[in-house]
């Protein structure tokens, strides 16, 4: 007991740090992209960032949260573990290569990717790196010591490219290629460590236990893919209804809250091998630790959303400081809305994670699809009334939405909330 208790701990702390690096490193250089760039320069950053990250979504597949899980219930079992990371890698090989094709046929429809055909061999790195880098093995494992290393490496990377390539508003593509040399630096150490972990021999997995694991990650995969379209799809939306200034701005505070939210990856990203584990031995105790969790998020994001309540005006100007002249209350007027979100968000994926466990795929993809159809309305409707803020207060609905249907859904199979 102790040395479990012991194993969480170590396990908090480097995830604790590398999620705080993963938070930290957004802050430094949204602030020098964002002062550089320019706001409409930034806005067309994350616009091509978000399009990036949906095939990186794609490549995770879900492995994340189901390799994850199947490593730590395979703990003794050496040569089980080998058969789940080549499944993965044979998986994740093939999503790859799809990717790589669609955003090459991209180029021929999009003008901006046609004069800009650098950004697609950058993408293709960045996500090179991503699916080499298997952070899914070692949190099974619960030893997140050298991934945690290997993050601070790769950001320190990027972050001295970005300052060093980085110098006028144009320099976009030098950006993402910041990015993709640190990503990609990070998928092939984590990769070596893997190798040296595990003496991976090679064998092409059973086209059954393939199957059994592509079908098991597609649930969580298609409730992950659909959350974006709650989230980040909006900035997509409100270039629409607005200008290029009030998406910058919304980009901005949206920034922010994103980063402030991923706090809540420590406790979920720690826990969820452990929770595995108890849910599959004793009922009891797996709902003793959800409760005390769900105590622990909800008084710490009460304290963080506060913060960011009566504080936004001056991260704002933290960040993006005078910013050549450009308006930034108007992104601090939107912080301070997203900061009600910004409470219910840790539950999200928290609820989310449960309901994986217990076995409600299924019902976490139909949780996720009403989030999305009732975005895509409320989005479009209060976007086009009341623009980015608008758009914000919509954010806030939605999150919460999904953060009650979420626990609704695990409290129904578990009565973890029951009088």
């Amino acid at each position: 007991m102790l040395q479990n208790n012991k194993k969480l701990f170590v396990n908090f702390m480097s995830l604790g740090f590398q999620q705080g690096i993963a938070i930290v490193f957004p802050l430094l250089i949204f602030p020098y992209l964002l002062r550089v760039l320019g706001i409409s320069g930034f806005g067309v950053f994350s616009l091509i960032q978000t399009g990036i990250m949906y095939f990186d979504l794609l490549i995770a597949f879900g492995f994340g949260l189901t390799a994850t899980q199947r490593i730590a219930n395979a703990i003794n079992d050496i040569d089980l573990q080998k058969k789940i990371i080549a499944a993965v890698y044979s998986i994740k090989l093939f999503l790859f290569a799809a990717s790589l094709i669609t955003l090459l046929l991209c180029a021929f429809f999009i003008t901006y990717l046609q004069q800009n055909i650098m950004l697609i061999l950058l993408a293709a790195a960045y996500l090179l790196g991503n699916l080499l880098f298997p952070d899914w093995y070692f949190r099974g494992i619960q030893q997140m010591k050298s991934c945690t290393l290997v993050s601070l490496i790769s950001k320190l990377i990027s972050l001295i490219l970005i300052i060093v390539l980085v110098k006028q508003p144009n320099d976009i593509n030098a950006a993402f290629f910041a990015l993709a040399a640190g990503n990609l630096l990070a998928g092939i150490i984590g990769f070596i460590l893997l190798r040296n972990k595990i003496k991976l021999s090679y064998k092409i997995p059973g086209k059954e236990f393939s199957k059994e694991l592509f079908k098991e990650s597609s649930y969580v995969f298609t409730s992950i893919i659909l959350a974006p379209f709650y989230s980040s799809v909006n900035i997509f939306i409100l270039q629409f209804f607005s200008n290029p200034l009030v998406v910058g701005s919304y980009s901005v505070a949206q920034k922010i809250f994103s980063a402030a939210s991923m706090l809540s990856s420590v406790v979920n990203n720690t826990f969820f091998p452990h929770l595995s584990v108890l849910y599959a031995s004793s009922t009891d105790a797996y709902k003793k630790m959800v409760q005390k969790l769900v105590k622990i998020m909800a008084s710490s994001f009460l304290v963080f959303a506060l913060l960011q309540f009566f504080l936004a005006e001056y991260i704002i100007q933290l960040l993006a400081g005078k910013n050549n002249g450009e308006d930034i209350s108007y992104a601090a007027t939107l912080l301070r809305i997203m900061s009600l979100a910004l409470f219910f968000s840790p539950f999200v994926s928290f609820f989310f994670q449960q309901m994986i466990l217990q076995g409600q795929q299924n019902q976490s993809v139909k949780n996720i699809a009403v989030a999305v159809i009732v975005n895509v309305i409320s989005a479009c409707a209060l976007g086009y009334w009341y623009s980015g803020i608008g758009m914000a207060v919509n954010l806030c609905l939605i999150v919460v939405l999904i953060c009650f249907l979420n626990a609704y859904s695990v409290n129904k199979k578990t009565t973890l909330f029951a009088a």
